[in-house]
């Protein structure tokens, strides 16, 4: 686990019960004219519906005792994987099959918990549990684990800094930074942004609560005058592959050569904000009328 004293919130990784625990016979028979006994077996859907309900009966009891044990504990966002092995490749992996965040005043009292019926007290706190979790189908965690990998700054509001049509050429390398997160934070994400020279290609980390298209991503600002290349798609790439991000989002107040909108596309998990589009989601979400100083800079028709 990890806590943030900001936010009041811990994070935990809980590693729950494996499949075995629910036992796959249901009876026993005894034949008395072959003089043994032969086990009954349960059917395969009763055993996956008894797995779901220990992994709601697990986790409402550990989220029970985090907030017993600090009075000052605001929320917690828990992640419930399984150690397995994968059976085709025979590696060990560790899946997610539930996910949830939630503060302490959306928690059942400690004198109703027993009261309630585990699995409909999961869902009715906003849950993400995978459709299949006997068979170990894994999900996308809520909130991530490994967001203690990066190091955060505090939040600076960047869009009070902007003038009249501003010039975002004008703005500190560290003010456009913010800016980025704060568009995104504008979109319905929730951003931080990172302490320079500590997350080496990583200037804001945003996660979305989207079960469909959520997760985390990392983004890279360059607040440049001159084309961003291919190598810039490459250095991103490498970076979500060494934090483990689920996706990239590149962001320049320039544009972007030829072949990287094709780069981008192989990879399958990166975005590409260029200066025009950049101009629009300001507009669109800030309500910021903006522009940016860079001559020969192709521009859209809002700018011209």
């Amino acid at each position: 686990m990890t806590y943030n004293p900001r936010s009041e919130q811990v994070v935990v990784r809980c590693e729950l019960p494996p499949r075995e625990v629910v036992p796959t016979t249901a009876s026993y028979r005894y034949l008395p004219t072959k003089d043994e006994i032969r086990d009954i077996p349960r059917k395969p859907r009763e055993v996956a519906e008894l797995y779901r309900s220990i992994v709601s009966q697990v986790a409402l009891p550990c989220l029970r005792d985090l907030f017993n044990a600090d009075p000052s504990l605001g929320s917690i966002g828990f992640n419930g994987h399984v150690p397995a092995v994968n059976p085709v490749t025979g590696e060990q992996e560790y899946p997610c099959i539930l996910s949830l965040e939630v503060a302490r005043d959306a928690f059942p009292l400690d004198g109703n918990l027993h009261r309630v019926q585990p699995e409909a007290c999961v869902q009715g706190l906003k849950a993400i549990v995978s459709n299949h979790p006997y068979e170990l189908e894994p999900i996308q965690p809520i909130i991530d684990f490994d967001l203690t990998k990066y190091k955060f700054v505090e939040g600076l509001d960047a869009v009070a800094t902007l003038d009249t049509r501003p010039d975002l050429m004008d703005m500190s390398p560290t003010n456009f930074e913010h800016l980025v997160r704060q568009v995104s934070e504008a979109q319905g994400a929730e951003g931080w942004t990172t302490e320079q020279s500590k997350d080496d290609g990583v200037d804001a980390v945003i996660v979305r609560r989207d079960p469909l298209v959520g997760g985390l991503s990392i983004v890279q600002a360059k607040r440049y005058s001159k084309v961003v290349g291919v190598s810039h798609i490459r250095e991103l790439a490498g970076a979500m592959e060494e934090k483990k991000a689920g996706r990239g989002v590149l962001v320049t107040t320039s544009w972007f050569a030829s072949g990287c909108k094709q780069k981008a596309h192989e990879h399958g998990r990166i975005e590409l904000i260029d200066g025009n589009h950049l101009v629009y989601l300001i507009k669109e979400h800030l309500g910021k009328d903006v522009l940016i100083g860079i001559p020969n800079r192709p521009r859209s028709a809002s700018e011209r």
